[in-house]
């Protein structure tokens, strides 16, 4: 604890600039955001309140009859999460802060920017109440999705005490309701799956001593076939990036890939589908740009195109010059809900990436 707290506050990540950020922030009365994530949030005002509309539209469309949905806020944002979070707080169950990362590959730290936004949520009169989980992902400054930094971090008994000790004092220092575990590429290490479910069973013992929450996101070539992973935790199931960079262009999900994720992942019980808004740019062979709708809405304008919806996936694909792009809005979601519901034969939980 001692080496999180002073690497953390060395770094000016304390728990007390978050509230004082956030403090001042909300004076303002939740205007002007845009100092968090401003290096890579470069929209005009009027494109904020266009993304702000959409997410909007993409929270009633998930959270239509009831359906349990949570979502995400990222360390680079420029503000406007918080915003649509305080406007939709009947419909979002949670949120996740991501995220808590290495990146020296041996301790933990929280990212400022992230810390606000925690901060900004705790003081807030409006989302004080919503429960907020700190996101721990195996990214390193040189490397992200490190399966490097996981051997170091749970290979032992010791070292998989250790870590979970560390993400749980982390969540309680800044007064989160649970943590969200997102450790990848493990992939079809069984050895290494075996190290994690020990990792598992000793932070689900961690988190229940204190009172917290715990959730495990999942990519889709996880193993569950032939792995027993322990039951307790929500699972989150990362439904998303079918198509993307290094594939051919494609949407970054369709009804016959959900179906399929949803019939080898329900077994798990407590199972969450995590579905991802805007897409990809597409240029020549598996080259690709993450874009938000927004963006895509701004190519479209600007090279008159006029996107068509795909029948098997629901989303949306225009093509500029050599580019084609391929991406979710509102209906695309609620498509891919139904289509989750319809294989699981339930009213699925969905998780949002990202506000």
């Amino acid at each position: 604890m001692k080496k999180i707290t002073q690497s953390r506050d060395k770094k000016g990540y304390a728990w007390v600039k978050a509230i004082s950020v956030a403090t001042v922030v909300l004076a303002l009365g939740l205007m002007s955001f845009s100092a968090c994530g401003a290096e890579k949030d470069k929209k005009t005002a009027g494109s904020v309140a266009t993304g702000h509309e959409e997410q909007t539209q993409e929270i009633k469309s998930l959270s239509r009859g009831g359906r349990s949905l949570t979502t995400w806020t990222v360390y680079w944002d420029g503000g406007g999460a918080v915003r649509t979070l305080a406007q939709n707080t009947d419909r979002i169950g949670s949120v996740g802060a991501f995220a808590a990362d290495y990146p020296d590959g041996k301790t933990l730290n929280l990212p400022e920017k992230s810390a606000d936004i925690i901060g900004q949520l705790k003081t807030s009169s409006t989302l004080k109440k919503m429960p907020v989980y700190l996101s721990v992902v195996n990214d390193t400054e040189k490397e992200e999705k490190s399966v490097a930094l996981l051997k170091r971090l749970i290979g032992t008994p010791e070292q998989a005490e250790a870590t979970a000790t560390s993400i749980v004092d982390m969540a309680q220092d800044y007064q989160c309701d649970g943590v969200e575990i997102d450790f990848e590429k493990i992939r079809k290490d069984r050895a290494l799956w075996a190290r994690f479910i020990d990792f598992e069973n000793r932070l689900i013992a961690q988190c229940n001593a204190s009172n917290l929450k715990l959730r495990i996101v999942l990519e889709t070539l996880t193993p569950v076939e032939n792995i027993q992973l322990p039951s307790g935790p929500e699972y989150v199931v990362m439904c998303y990036n079918l198509y993307g960079n290094g594939t051919k262009p494609g949407p970054k999900a369709d009804v016959k890939f959900l179906k399929e994720t949803a019939g080898r992942f329900e077994k798990l019980g407590n199972v969450t589908y995590a579905l991802a808004n805007g897409g990809f740019d597409f240029v020549g062979s598996k080259q690709a740009k993450a874009v938000t709708v927004d963006e895509a809405a701004a190519l479209m304008k600007k090279y008159s195109a006029k996107p068509k919806r795909d029948r098997a996936s629901g989303a949306l694909v225009f093509q500029y010059d050599k580019h084609t792009v391929w991406y979710a809005d509102a209906k695309t979601l609620s498509i891919w809900a139904k289509a989750l519901d319809q294989r699981a034969s339930r009213k699925v939980p969905v998780a949002l990436w990202r506000l």
